[in-house]
């Protein structure tokens, strides 16, 4: 498990910082906050399962310590806990408010004691836990927890990236649907992902083959190969090994490299910039600023014209039909767990609109964005260029630097957070339920109440998808202006530096070309 990738990337943005220093030019704020998130970079291993699937058992076996993770099979540990090395041991308790508190007397939280907090820090002196390094051990609540804060802890964590272990009885027989939901979000990162049996010597090994063969079926119907590991109590040989085939390097490589490699294009295209404007007097660089800055203030109308254009309430009713049409693809699903009651049947709807509303969701999203850039990009490339040749020469720049603009911007959606739906357990059509026998001889009518069921769930997400619909729009405008003006601040700043070096140091900066062509050079060699 290499886990040098870090230092390297850090190496070169200190070889991207000195070049354009040169230039007088810098890092921005989202440029530094990037920066800093790889700094700190550390790698999440969460352990997932429903409760008590062993995965305090294991993890107390890993480290040799039988006291900091209570092992229990009640519903109560309401919070992750990220597990950290320190001499100085102590718990740190994060609170939702941002509020940091020291020490817990118990590390089990019961859900009403979680209540307000968002996840303890345990930190160990424990060794093995030092030689992990960058990789950060964390135990989670139960998958199958009705507790909404589990659940939503749960999505926070898979939503930013981690590497997942998913661990699971083989009493239970293999992958139940509580753990389904999360496992359609989990499986977006193949290759972040292992599967552990737990408590495999309490199970006939011919049981234990079966789970598995199941499970790989599973996958391979998925086309993934996943790889499927056994523990029992005193062997978690396949748990250590998991974590050493953590490919640590492809992980980071997979969140960094893009932005990393946006910023190098966005100061190669500053230093394009200086170097093609170079040759210009002072008045057609001046002539240049005030293009640039009437251009930017056409592509802010534009924005502010496709703000208005970008309609809530026909992307919410398009989002409520496709999962309409869906869950009516499930209807000898739902049929049948109608007829074992009401339980079953909400229990089935929450489970198949949990695995379903939120890929319909991020798909008419991300196909509205995209649009969108489109649309801005096509804008930019039809902006007026002038009548000059000089000027011509400049709009090839600022063409460039739309380009670099509106590539950027289609990562919006990529790096946006979309809140994921947490949905509440569906109480519909009880009357489905009412006289169950009468009702499985009179199948016409059953299905005419299923179907009137499946319409309830359906429109009982409407709040929570106008409510992330409003939001990403929200998002997206506010980070497409803040693009704007920043492009537009930094091409000035640029241009303006050029005339000032142009008017006090003319002969050294027509020197200066050549170093300026190399330092271009450099940039775009730099590999990731």
């Amino acid at each position: 498990m290499e886990t040098n990738l870090k230092e390297n990337y850090l190496e070169k943005i200190e070889e991207i910082k000195n070049i354009i220093n040169k230039y007088d030019l810098d890092f921005n704020q989202e440029d530094n906050e990037t920066i800093e998130e790889i700094k700190s970079f550390a790698l999440k291993v969460l352990m997932l399962g429903v409760f008590n699937a062993g995965k305090s058992t294991l993890l107390n076996k890993f480290l040799n310590d039988t006291k900091f993770l209570k092992v229990n099979s009640e519903a109560e540990t309401a919070v992750p806990c990220e597990l950290k090395y320190s001499t100085d041991e102590k718990t740190l308790i994060h609170k939702t408010n941002g509020k940091i508190i020291r020490e817990l007397k118990d590390y089990n939280v019961r859900a009403e004691e979680g209540a307000g907090i968002e996840y303890l820090e345990k930190f160990l002196d424990i060794k093995k836990l030092k030689d992990l390094g960058d990789i950060i051990l964390v135990d989670m609540p139960g998958l199958d927890s009705s507790n909404d804060a589990h659940e939503e802890a749960i999505n926070k964590y898979i939503s930013a990236g981690a590497y997942y272990i998913l661990l699971t009885d083989p009493e239970n027989g293999g992958i139940k649907d509580s753990t389904g939901k999360f496992l359609n979000k989990i499986l977006k990162y193949p290759d972040q992902f292992s599967v552990l049996l737990t408590k495999t010597d309490l199970s006939s090994k011919e049981h234990c083959e079966d789970v598995i063969n199941d499970l790989k079926d599973q996958f391979r119907e998925k086309n993934l190969d996943i790889f499927i590991g056994q523990t029992k109590r005193g062997d978690y040989r396949d748990f250590e090994r998991i974590l050493e085939n953590i490919e640590y390097n492809n992980i980071f490589k997979n969140i960094y490299r893009d932005r990393i490699l946006d910023i190098i294009n966005l100061k190669a295209s500053y230093l394009t910039t200086i170097l093609k404007n170079k040759d210009l007097d002072v008045s057609e660089i001046e002539e240049n600023i005030r293009i640039n800055e009437e251009n930017f203030i056409e592509i802010e109308k534009k924005i502010e014209k496709e703000k208005e254009k970008f309609n809530n309430n026909q992307i919410k009713n398009e989002i409520v039909e496709e999962f309409r049409n869906r869950l009516n693809s499930h209807f000898s699903e739902f049929k049948s767990a109608a007829k074992k009651g009401e339980g079953a049947f909400n229990s089935k709807a929450k489970n198949i609109a949990s695995a379903e509303l939120n890929p319909i969701i991020e798909s008419i999203l991300k196909q509205k964005v995209e649009y969108l850039i489109q649309d801005l990009q096509d804008f930019a490339l039809d902006l007026p260029q002038g009548d000059f040749s000089s000027l011509s020469i400049d709009l090839e720049v600022k063409i460039d630097n739309f380009q670099i603009f509106t590539d950027t911007l289609k990562g919006i959606f990529k790096a946006m957070l979309i809140p994921i739906p947490f949905l509440d357990l569906f109480m519909v059509a009880r009357e489905i339920f009412k006289s169950k026998e009468r009702r499985e001889e009179e199948n016409e009518e059953l299905e005419e109440s299923v179907r009137g069921a499946i319409s309830e769930v359906a429109n009982s997400v409407i709040p929570q998808v106008t409510k992330i619909v409003d939001s990403t729009k929200l998002k997206v405008f506010d980070t497409l202006n803040k693009k704007c003006k920043n492009e537009q601040e930094e091409i000035d700043k640029i241009l303006k530096e050029l005339i000032e070096k142009k008017k006090e140091e003319e002969e050294e900066f027509q020197k200066s070309v050549t170093d300026l062509e190399n330092d271009i050079a450099k940039l775009k060699s730099l590999e990731l």
